[in-house]
This record gives C-alpha cells, sequence and structure tokens, in this order.
C-alpha cells in the first residue's frame, strides 16, 4: 500500500469522541482540504493502512484461534480464560493489542471523510459517492470487528461528538454495521473499479460488492448465532448467496495448487480471494527486524522447514516455547487419508524424523506448511554476521476467500433446515479430493460437520475461535475455565474481550462486561 506518509498528514485532523482521547477536528485546518478527488483517495489510504490492526491485531481471539495441542507458555492462559493473563495485556516483553483506540481511530477517519461531504469540490458526483461508499464499507468492517471482539460497545455519531458514549448493546452495534454496510452495496465488482487517476485498482483491500456482501453475510450470522433468530440466517443466506451465485462479482475456487500459490503465497492473485490485507513488503520493510512474527494465527505455529533447520529441538521442547500440534490431533481434523489438505496445509505429515535413543522415529508433532513464500533479513549488522532470517511471509492477508462464504452459506442453511446446506459442504470436499459427504444430515450433525470443515479448510486463518463462539461449541471446543461457564457468564461477556482501561479514562459512561469486573 503506497502513500503510507498520509497517515503522519491526517493524525492532527482525527476527531471523535472525546472518550476516545483524540482531539476534535478543528474546521480551519479542513478549509483547504476536499479540494480534488486526490484528498479523497488519500484519507482513504489512511484507512487502508490502519485496516490490518482492525482485521488482524493480536487481541485474544487470535491467540485463541490458534488451533493447537500445546501452546507458548507466555499465550496459554488465553485459550483457557485465565483472567490474569487476559487483563494484564502484555505478551511477553510485547503489550498485548487489545484496546479498542486503533478501532475508533479508523471509524474517526471514515467519519472525517462522511462528514465533510459539504466540503466537497470539484469532484463529480459518482466519485464523491464512490470514495463515501468506501468510507462506509470501513465504518461496518470496523464495528463489526468490534461486537465480535468486545461485544457491547459505543457508536460514534460523528466525528465533532465531544459526549460520553454508553455502550450499546452488540446486537444493536451488529445492526449499525449493517446499515452501514448496506450504503455501499451498489459498489463496483472488484475487477471494475478506478482510482483516482482513472487506473484500475487490483487491491483487493478496497470495498468492492463483493466484499460488501461478504460483510453483510458476516454481520447477520453473528446476529444469528447471537439471537437464534430465522430471519438473521435467512439474510446471511441472501448475502451469501450474492457472492457465491456471482451476482457480485466473478469469484472462483482455485485448485489445490493455485490455493498454495495465488491465495496464500507472493503470486497475490486468485479469483477465490474476496478481501484482504494488502502485505506490500517494500512499504513495511522489516528494516530491523530478526524474528518472524506471524500475522495470522496459523502463521504462530510455522517453524520446521522454514524458521527452523531442523525438526528436533521442536519435537524435544519441555519448556512450552513452540506452538504444537501432533500427527495424531492433525488426522484426526483431517480424517480422510485422500484429504488433499493433509499435504498441502501440512509438510510431510507423520513423515519427519527425529533421532531417539540414536534411532530415526517420526516426530510426533505436525508441520504447517500452508504459507511458503517468505521475505528475508538479509543485511549483516542487523544478523551480526549470521546466516539471513525469515522475517515475513510474502503474501497478503487473506481475512475471506469464496471458500469460507460457501462454507458460511451452508452453515445458515442447516440452520433453516435447508437440504442445499450438503451442496455447498461437497463443493468443498470436492476441492480437497473428497466424495460427497456421506454422514448424518439431520440439521445439527450437518452444523457440526460443516464446522469441522470450516476448521480444515481455514485452519490457521483466523476464523476459528470467532467460528466456536457463533456456534456455541465453546464448552466442547476450548479448554480451562471455558468449559465450565454458565449461560449467565456468557450473557455477560465471558466469551468476549476484557475492556482495556484506556476506554475508561474520559468516558464516565464506560462500563466493563460484567463477567470481567466480577472476575476482578
Amino acid at each position: 500500500m503506497k502513500r503510507l506518509l498520509t497517515i503522519l498528514l491526517f493524525l492532527p485532523l482525527i476527531s471523535c469522541n472525546d472518550w476516545l482521547d483524540i482531539d476534535p477536528e478543528n474546521s480551519v485546518t479542513l478549509t483547504n482540504f476536499f479540494q480534488n478527488e486526490n484528498d479523497l483517495e488519500s484519507l482513504h489510504t489512511s484507512m487502508l493502512a490502519r485496516l490490518q490492526t482492525v482485521c488482524m491485531g493480536k487481541q485474544p481471539y487470535y491467540y485463541m484461534s490458534i488451533d493447537a495441542d500445546e501452546q507458548k507458555q507466555s499465550i496459554k492462559g488465553f485459550r483457557e480464560l485465565d483472567v490474569a493473563i487476559h487483563t494484564t495485556q502484555t505478551i511477553g516483553n510485547s503489550t498485548l493489542k487489545s484496546t479498542w483506540s486503533n478501532h475508533y481511530a479508523v471509524i474517526s477517519l471514515a467519519d472525517l471523510m462522511i462528514d465533510n461531504e459539504y466540503r466537497f469540490q470539484n469532484i463529480p458526483a459518482e466519485r464523491a459517492a464512490f470514495w463515501l461508499k468506501q468510507a462506509h464499507f470501513v465504518k461496518a468492517l470496523t464495528y463489526f470487528r468490534i461486537a465480535q471482539i468486545w461485544g457491547d460497545a459505543p457508536i460514534s455519531p460523528n466525528s465533532e461528538s465531544l459526549v460520553a458514549l454508553a455502550k450499546s448493546p452488540a446486537v444493536d452495534v451488529l445492526k449499525y454495521a449493517a446499515k452501514e454496510a448496506k450504503i455501499a452495496l451498489d459498489l463496483p465488482a472488484h475487477d471494475n473499479m478506478q482510482n483516482a487517476t482513472g487506473r484500475p485498482i487490483t487491491s483487493k483491500q478496497y470495498a468492492s460488492r463483493g466484499s460488501v456482501n461478504t460483510l453483510l453475510a458476516q454481520i447477520y450470522a453473528w446476529i444469528g448465532g447471537l439471537t437464534q433468530e430465522k430471519t438473521y440466517w435467512e439474510q446471511a443466506e441472501y448475502y451469501a448467496s450474492q457472492v457465491i451465485d456471482e451476482f457480485a462479482g466473478d469469484y472462483e475456487l482455485e485448485d489445490m495448487e493455485g490455493l498454495i500459490k495465488n491465495v496464500f503465497g507472493k503470486a497475490r492473485n486468485s479469483k477465490e480471494t474476496i478481501f484482504c490485507i494488502d502485505n506490500d513488503l517494500l512499504d513495511d520493510a522489516h528494516t530491523y527486524d530478526t524474528h518472524f512474527t506471524g500475522d495470522l494465527p496459523g502463521q504462530e505455529m510455522i517453524n520446521y522447514p522454514h524458521i527452523n533447520a531442523s525438526p528436533q529441538s521442536l519435537s524435544n521442547d519441555n519448556a512450552q516455547q513452540y506452538n504444537r500440534i501432533k500427527v495424531s490431533t492433525v488426522e484426526k481434523i483431517y480424517p480422510d487419508e485422500n484429504d488433499l489438505r493433509r499435504k498441502e496445509f501440512w509438510y510431510n505429515l507423520g513423515k519427519v524424523e527425529i533421532t531417539v535413543n540414536e534411532e530415526s522415529v517420526p516426530s510426533p508433532y505436525a508441520f504447517i506448511n500452508k504459507w511458503r513464500d517468505y521475505h528475508y533479513q538479509t543485511n549483516s549488522e542487523m544478523l551480526e554476521g549470521g546466516a539471513s532470517v525469515p522475517v515475513a511471509t510474502d503474501c497478503d492477508f487473506v481475512i475471506w476467500r469464496l471458500a469460507d462464504v460457501i462454507l458460511l452459506r451452508a452453515e445458515c442453511r442447516t440452520r433453516l433446515n435447508k437440504t442445499e446446506a450438503k451442496n455447498d459442504l461437497d463443493r468443498i470436499r470436492e476441492r480437497a479430493g473428497l466424495g460427497a459427504y456421506s454422514g448424518s444430515t439431520e440439521a445439527e450433525a450437518l452444523r457440526k460437520e460443516i464446522f469441522n470443515e470450516r476448521r480444515r479448510e481455514l485452519f490457521g486463518e483466523g476464523q476459528y475461535y470467532f467460528d466456536i463462539v457463533r456456534n456455541g461449541y465453546y464448552r466442547e471446543m476450548l479448554y480451562g475455565k471455558f468449559k465450565t461457564l454458565t449461560d449467565e457468564d456468557v450473557r455477560n461477556g465471558a466469551l468476549y474481550t476484557w475492556i482495556s482501561s484506556d476506554a475508561f479514562e474520559k468516558n464516565t459512561l464506560m462500563t466493563q462486561n460484567t463477567y470481567w469486573l466480577w472476575q476482578k
């Protein structure tokens, strides 16, 4: 993503409620802005620069989505609902990004454009509408993520409001997100968009008709999970169908080779990708990086053969320095030996050997191989003369792809007792080299199978914890205190994140999620 310098230009202008600790807009500073389309594009670029934090920040859900048998000692408390780990907000020497301040800063940037439409000059109405719809999508996406992560949350009335705000119920936040998304519904398809200079937009971080419909499907499926009301599952199915049936854009499933190369690899060009965060290695130069850091939960499991030269230390580690998953667990997740994802997502599954008592034996651990292209640190001064080391995956960070939407529609259809759910499931199984599903088609049994298929297909992509919560499988699939949560605990916010202290600094109406207040 280019022109990230615009963030610095706009930070003094950002405004929002005083409880966000951001100064209100000074209208004088905007007098000479919004004079041409380039100004709108620059402001939108500032929004895009912050979306990585919105979509991928390392909140507790990120660590709970690391689907491993053994997690690093520093993070295992997240999936066990350990109060001390959740509320200290540190991982080793690093600060956990559990604050929503960046999310509301993105909303403020979007509102800055929307609220100042009356200032636009020398911009054709059609082009102004295009950028305004981009801003509405950013708002919708950000509120959706806030509701998923924190549940009840404030809804900012506009970019200039300074009043303290109480939290709105999560369902109301989600409905507001849906309203914002619908404003952007008539954006062009992803392959028919132009930037301010008239050049085609190829980045799928921009909103398009497909990503807006996908967002609405995700929002309504989440509301359905919260309320168990049929109407929301119907809405989710409808918007998912707009994408799947090509009313919202030309999307296609890759074959397995294309999935690895084009979706998860440096090719960065796939008809399966709907929405992603651009990962431009020239912009994020990693000049001073000397260690690899995963940006998606599955990347926290990357080690051999890409990071470590030998699996021996990984297999022998007794200090829980690594996130590890056993071969036996992977085989349970992917029970069919003919599943192509066993081969493509995992490195020589069950065949990587280590030495035990001077004999070569298979390592009990599996090694993820879903992301295979890397950016390396080669600066000898940074490496103190050592060999080059991988510091980042060389790929875009895919947030939604067609397989996700197909399986989400399948889940919605089981909620609606529609037999077509099996057809969606079979479409993903077919790509994985499997035959049609032959198990029970009773609604609840089929929903559980679709959940399992999402686990297989989307392994490590950041959906796992949200899938568990939406389906209500937390007692079964998670650990520690999750297994003993009462229904009242859940109503009081146990499945959401502790609200960071900075949210209370200037907002006298802010309240902690009840579950966490009681725990403290």
